[in-house]
Formats: structure tokens, C-alpha cells, sequence
């Protein structure tokens, strides 16, 4: 057995103490490591830069632990035991690492437990000690990781089977609040760091209750494939993102995200819909990536790359159905869910690296493209979560029009659960194509090569024809304008556009980044530039969009901006912007029958 104790006596320099013993003898040549990833989250992200201090001891002697590379150490003699004391130095506010101050700390395995080399399938337990100082006396532990001996805040010992696991169960310290329910006689814990006092707990129980009721029914499990499962959310004033883990979440959500005690309970607004779509996505990861995976992550080599082309089937499909469920279980109506799915496919138009990667480039390439986006991102790569929900979205009307309505991509995950989930199997490169081949009866060569490996264009026209919904791709008024659902077709003329985006500065207008094509771009403009002046007059970020706008299409106007603090001026021939806003409404007052059949599926 591997022991660890996490103390907290540092919250001002933002330092967790950690302590690794190993009761056994260990000869010289041992390797210590720590990943330098963590899985979910495909970018090297060097946790090792963390450690602070590193000390190692056989009782009161010092032992040498010789590091050869950034994230691995060397034993260099034989031991019969050894304690490892080391400090990480936790002040990122991710769910991807470790944060602490004197509100809360939250730390992942990754960042806080370096390991045995080859001693990985050991039992590990972890002893999490309260601190001394008075300020956290109010302060509790959340974790999924099963339970040893602990006391009513949760202070205590943990126990995992395997370093595996170890690491897939992330640690909220703090003084929360937090709400409860079942599903299928599983607990479910939803816990809320640093909330309003007002929000609704109940409501967002409730709510949140109805996807998890649904995804366990949709996968036909008697039970959830654990014993229990943790909802761990951090609210900030402006926050959005999660990591999924074996039989828990952390999540990040924005104050407006939240319900307050007193609102109407039967409107959502769309930053709520926004939640409980984040809630939906992670609670789908604990079957489509936690358990069914890619057959290159049966056995995670966490101190390097894994690449893999299917981040489109576990993360697109996922994104699929994270709004999907919410209509379906009668959490949002049709008209919400048109306005989600219309704004998904604006996201989509308005970047032109669509043309020019495909999705399963962009799933392969993740670690160095997508997860290290810079100015130039949206004219480079395409979005395996974004694109891959349009994906998914086409695979499902295509199984549908391959088996006459038979069979849906419902039917498909539930098929690999089957296969792969269930028996621990790893999901090979193309796999998902030879059982979709099964469950339609013919070959789908053509389809996956048009969806995976080309750019060409979606036919999504042909798509929303046939569920009775008119769809329409608009130039964009306004920086902000994002499309949505709309009752009635939305009649609009072209206006200009420098086809940039920007955001103020203390100097003008910061060019954050110009797109492909428009005339921003053939004037010159880059990333980095600060525009001071149009047509001599000086102008802020709020202006901007309007003012050109109103000018004719073909207008010539003079552009003044600096660029590494020289003063250029361009002329700009203004052009309309493309076509890239989606619109989506009914064309009848009624629902199709398509429509209605997607909605609401037959098991």
C-alpha cells in the first residue's frame, strides 16, 4: 500500500503540504513520477512545475531522489521505507489542476500524488487532515473517493484500488453549501463553492435529478455504473467549463448560471439552460469517455501525448446529446432547444478553419492545436466538440434513413455501451463505423468519409427540410449577434464589417483577431494592432461595429491604428459580412411528425 497526507497550514503562500509513504522496501533505481497531463484534458500541462519543495527520508536519514526529467525522480539507494514530503504550489483556478486560498483548496490526483513506477496497481490511501487555522474551521471535504475512516466534515482517510483511480477522484475542501437526491437508490451530491446565499438549491436538485433519471434510462441501467456520484461546482462571477471524472464532476459556473430563490420556477433563462446543459455533458462522460473509451486510453502513458481520432465520437457526441436530453426530458421546450442548436451552428460558420481541417485532424491534433488556440485559431481548426455535435446530428438522420426510421444513434451508443462500456473494452480507430455498419445492415464507408475526412460543407439544409424547420444563414449585424431560434423568418440586408473581433483597451480598439477573407484581413490588420481613428476621427470598441455598418457596401474609409507603437493608416474597401448567422424556426404552427419522432424516440 502507498500512503499520502494532504495538510493545509499555507492558504496565504498557496501551498498543500503533501506527505507519500511506502512501508516496503524499494531498491535503488526506483522511479517517483507525476503526470504531466490529465486525462480529459489533452494538453501537457507540467504539474511538476508545481512542486515548491521535494524531501525524502528513510526515518530521520535523508534519502537522495535524483530527478532525470521534469516530471521523474530516481531513488539512489535501496530503502526499506521512505516518506516523500513535497509542496505544490496550487493558485490555478481550472478544473484541470489544484487551487488554494483561505476560501477553499481543490486539487486534482494529478497535481498532488507523484507515484511508484510499476507499483501503480497497489491499493493508495490518502489521509486528508483539517487545518489548524481558525478561518477553515468551518470547512468540510467532498470527494467520490470511497470512504475509510473520516469524521462528520470528512477529514479523514480515503481509499482507492489503484493509482488509477487515485487520481480520478479530485478533492473540494471548503465550507459549502449543497443539495442531495436519488437516482435508482445511487446518491447524488451536488455541492456549491462560494454560491450566492440565495440560489435554489431544490429547484437545481430537481432539475438536475431529471438528466441524471434520464441518462442512466437512456444507457438501460438498472443502476449507475457507481455508488455514488459528486457534482463539485465553483461559482464565479464570470466562469464556464468542466472535467469529468469516474464518479464525479468539477465544474465551473457563473453567478447568472444560477436559479435564486423567488424566480419563476417554470421559465429558464438561457444562462440557466446553459447549466444544466454543463451538468448533462459531464453526467454523459461517466459512460461515453470514462467507461467507454478509446482503445490508445485503456492504459493512460500520462507523461506524454496519447492522439487518437475519435475525440469527435467522445466529446462531439457528447455535445450532441448535452442539449438534446435537456428537450427531451421536458427541462426546455422545442423553441429553446432550436435557439441552443441554431447558435452551435453560428459558432460553426464563423470560423473558416472548418474549410481546411477535419474533425478527426482536429481530434488528433488536439494537443497542439486545439487546446493551444492563439489569435489565428478560428482560421485554422475546426471544433471536434462543436463540428462533432453536427456530426452526430447528421449520423443520427443517417442510421435513421438507413434503416427506415428503425434505428437512431440512440440505438448506436447504447451498442457500445453494450460491447465496450460494460466489458472494459477499449474503442478502436474505427470501430464506431463497423458497428454502425452492424446495426444498419450495409456499409457507411461513403458517409464516414464525407463526415470525418473531409471539409466539405454539412448538408444540414437537407436536414432541417425534412423535420419541418426553416433554416437560415444571415450575415451578422453585430459583433454580438449569435443567431438562435426566431418564431418567423428573419428578413435581413447586408451590412459591412471589418470581419474582425475586438475588445476595448486603454489605448483605442485591441484587435484580438482577424478573419480570413474579410476586408480587415485584406487591408492588413493583425492581432496586436490597436485602431485609434476611422476616417480621422477617433472612434472606441462600442462604436466601431456600428459605424461601419452604416457605411455603403464598397465604401473606401482610412483605418488608423498602431502596431508596436508606430502609427500606420490603411485604406479599407468595405464588403458585407458572409453569411454565417443561423436562424432556426417552425415552418407550421404544429410540430412534424420528423420532429416529433426525434424529440421523442421509441426505445
Amino acid at each position: 500500500m502507498i500512503k499520502y497526507s494532504v495538510s493545509f497550514e499555507h492558504a496565504n503562500q498557496h501551498l498543500i503540504d503533501v506527505c507519500m509513504m511506502v512501508d516496503h522496501s524499494l531498491n535503488k533505481g526506483q522511479e517517483f513520477w507525476l503526470p504531466d497531463w490529465i486525462p480529459g484534458s489533452y494538453m501537457i500541462r507540467d504539474f511538476s512545475r508545481n512542486i515548491v519543495t521535494l524531501k525524502a527520508q528513510q526515518e530521520q536519514d535523508s534519502v537522495t531522489l535524483l530527478k532525470i526529467d521534469k516530471s521523474t525522480w530516481v531513488l539512489q539507494q535501496d530503502v526499506q521505507k521512505i516518506s516523500v514530503r513535497y509542496q505544490i504550489y496550487a493558485w490555478d483556478l481550472s478544473v484541470r489542476s489544484a487551487h488554494f486560498d483561505d476560501q477553499h483548496c481543490f486539487f486534482n490526483g494529478t497535481s498532488a500524488f507523484i507515484s511508484l513506477r510499476g507499483k501503480e496497481q497497489l491499493t493508495h490511501q490518502v489521509e486528508i487532515i483539517a487545518s489548524s487555522d481558525p478561518k477553515m474551521g468551518g470547512w468540510k471535504v467532498a470527494t467520490s473517493m470511497p470512504k475509510i475512516n473520516v469524521n462528520h466534515k470528512g477529514f479523514g482517510i480515503y481509499q482507492s484500488d489503484d493509482y488509477a483511480e487515485l487520481i480520478d477522484h479530485p478533492f473540494e475542501i471548503a465550507d459549502f453549501v449543497e443539495t442531495s437526491f436519488m437516482v435508482d437508490k445511487v446518491e447524488h451530491r451536488i455541492i456549491f463553492v462560494e454560491a450566492p446565499d440565495n440560489i435554489d438549491l431544490d429547484r437545481i436538485a430537481k432539475d438536475v435529478q431529471i438528466i441524471c433519471q434520464y441518462e442512466c434510462a437512456f444507457f438501460g441501467d438498472e443502476k449507475p455504473p457507481f455508488s455514488q456520484y459528486l457534482f463539485m461546482i465553483l461559482v464565479l462571477k464570470q466562469g464556464f467549463g468542466g472535467l469529468e471524472h469516474l464518479s464525479s464532476t468539477a465544474l465551473h459556473c457563473s453567478h447568472d448560471d444560477l436559479p435564486i430563490i423567488g424566480e419563476d420556477q417554470i421559465k429558464k433563462t438561457t444562462d440557466y439552460q446553459k447549466f444544466l446543459s454543463l451538468c448533462c455533458h459531464e453526467y454523459f462522460h461517466c459512460w461515453n469517455v470514462k467507461r467507454i473509451k478509446p482503445a490508445r486510453f485503456k492504459d493512460y502513458s500520462l507523461q506524454q501525448e496519447i492522439h487518437t481520432e475519435l475525440l469527435w465520437f467522445f466529446e462531439g457526441i457528447t455535445s450532441y446529446y448535452d442539449e438534446l436530453v435537456l428537450v427531451r426530458a421536458g427541462l426546455i421546450t422545442p423553441e429553446n432547444y432550436l435557439d441552443m442548436l441554431a447558435k452551435n451552428i453560428t459558432r460553426y460558420m464563423r470560423a473558416s478553419g472548418r474549410l481546411k481541417q477535419t474533425i478527426t485532424e482536429s481530434s488528433f491534433d488536439a494537443w497542439t492545436k486545439f487546446y493551444k488556440q492563439d489569435e489565428n485559431a478560428a482560421n485554422a481548426i475546426v471544433s471536434y466538440y462543436v463540428k462533432g455535435g453536427l456530426v452526430a446530428f447528421c449520423f443520427d438522420f443517417e442510421i435513421k434513413k438507413l434503416t427506415n426510421g428503425s434505428k437512431n444513434l440512440d440505438d448506436l451508443m447504447r451498442l457500445v455501451w453494450e460491447q465496450y462500456g460494460r466489458k472494459q473494452i477499449g474503442v478502436g480507430e474505427k470501430d464506431i463505423r463497423k458497428l454502425a455498419e452492424s446495426l444498419v445492415g450495409r456499409s457507411m464507408q461513403d458517409f464516414f468519409d464525407f463526415i470525418l475526412y473531409s471539409t466539405d460543407e454539412l448538408d444540414l439544409q437537407t436536414l432541417f427540410n425534412q423535420l419541418g424547420i426553416n433554416y437560415q444563414l444571415l450575415p451578422e449585424s453585430k459583433e454580438m449577434d449569435k443567431g438562435g431560434y426566431t418564431p418567423s423568418e428573419v428578413l435581413r440586408k447586408p451590412v459591412c464589417s471589418l470581419g474582425i473581433n475586438h475588445k476595448s483597451s486603454a489605448g483605442g480598439i485591441n484587435v484580438i483577431s482577424v478573419f480570413d477573407g474579410g476586408c480587415g484581413s485584406i487591408a492588413g490588420l493583425s492581432n496586436g494592432d490597436v485602431i485609434i481613428a476611422v476616417d480621422g476621427f477617433k472612434i472606441d470598441s462600442e462604436e466601431l461595429d456600428k459605424k461601419i455598418a452604416r457605411y455603403p457596401i464598397g465604401s473606401e474609409i482610412k483605418i488608423s491604428f498602431f502596431r508596436r507603437d508606430k502609427l500606420y493608416q490603411r485604406q479599407v474597401i468595405l464588403k458585407p459580412t458572409e453569411a454565417n448567422t443561423c436562424y432556426l424556426n417552425f415552418i407550421s404552427t404544429t410540430y412534424s411528425e420528423a420532429f416529433n419522432s426525434w424529440i421523442n424516440p421509441k426505445k
